[in-house]
């Protein structure tokens, strides 16, 4: 007797590799950093494990555009990464799907389907990151996160006139710290780097292609020893010229750092505003 076609199981269309691209925001506060390690809690290992429930992939992998240390906060981190995916899934249906499965200090701003290959580590061309310090009195409880308190009063101008050093293309070791792997060359390209007064607070925004580890903390932290009368504005080409990270001053706290914007058209950094102060009550459209 011949079956009822209306009855029958039909199998699932299926699944086809595709490429997607995410950008986030995350407050760094509870995290150690971005790139995944072995029982702390990181953005990479809690974004990575809940796509790949969602795509059940126990091999999904996601990339990141900057390794943010811990503490630090983002309002554009990209990401990107390849999976087989439900013929239904559209950009739209993931990104309120993984919102609602991810934990609450941290967001998807946008979702779109890209080509295979398509890496965010590969294609960025610029980034920009955003460092806010209060100098004076501490702030409402609810911002300490997002903030660095630093209880002197500091000068703006001196802190203006250092930053014009450190803008172009040079070395910078004096501002960085060495990762554990070796590195090609510490040469690196800043386009911006900006001291701005506003609200009351200082922000130190910071455009360049790449950068080393921890050189915008390293960058702001002798900004912020000349802003306090420890050394001349002057005294940062002497800094940058002995490329030894010992004759720089401390780096500033990873709060009050965030990675603001990347950039993958090679001039769209000219015309980029920072936000600040870098977080508001509604989030990013």
């Amino acid at each position: 007797m011949p079956t009822d076609p209306a009855t029958d199981d039909f199998p699932a269309p299926p699944r086809v590799r595709r490429g997607w691209h995410l950008s986030l925001a995350y407050d760094g506060s509870r995290f150690r950093g971005w790139q995944i390690q072995t029982q702390v809690r990181t953005v990479q290992g809690e974004l990575q494990s809940r796509l790949r429930r969602l795509f059940s992939d126990p091999d999904l992998r996601v990339t990141g555009t900057s390794r943010t240390d811990a503490g630090v906060h983002a309002l554009d981190q990209q990401a990107s990464f390849a999976a087989d995916t439900p013929p239904e899934f559209t950009a739209e249906r993931l990104h309120v799907i993984l919102n609602d499965w991810l934990p609450d200090d941290m967001m998807l701003t946008h979702v779109r389907e890209v080509p295979l290959g398509f890496n965010v580590r590969y294609r960025a061309a610029a980034k920009a990151y955003t460092y806010v310090l209060n100098p004076g009195q501490r702030l409402l409880p609810m911002f300490s996160p997002l903030v660095w308190h630093f209880p002197r009063r500091l000068d703006l101008g001196a802190m203006q006139a250092a930053a014009q050093f450190l803008v172009g293309e040079q070395d910078f070791s004096s501002f960085a710290v060495n990762p554990k792997r070796e590195i090609g060359s510490h040469v690196r390209l800043v386009h911006r780097l900006e001291v701005i007064s506003r609200d009351g607070l200082v922000h130190f925004n910071v455009v360049g292609a790449s950068f080393l580890y921890k050189m915008v903390r390293g960058m702001v932290g002798w900004l912020v020893y000349v802003g306090r009368g420890a050394a001349s504005p002057e005294s940062t080409a002497a800094v940058l010229a002995a490329k030894d990270r010992s004759a720089s001053a401390d780096s500033a706290p990873a709060v009050g750092l965030f990675l603001a914007k990347v950039f993958f058209e090679p001039d769209a950094w000219r015309d980029y505003e920072p936000l600040l102060p870098p977080f508001r009550w509604c989030a990013k459209s």
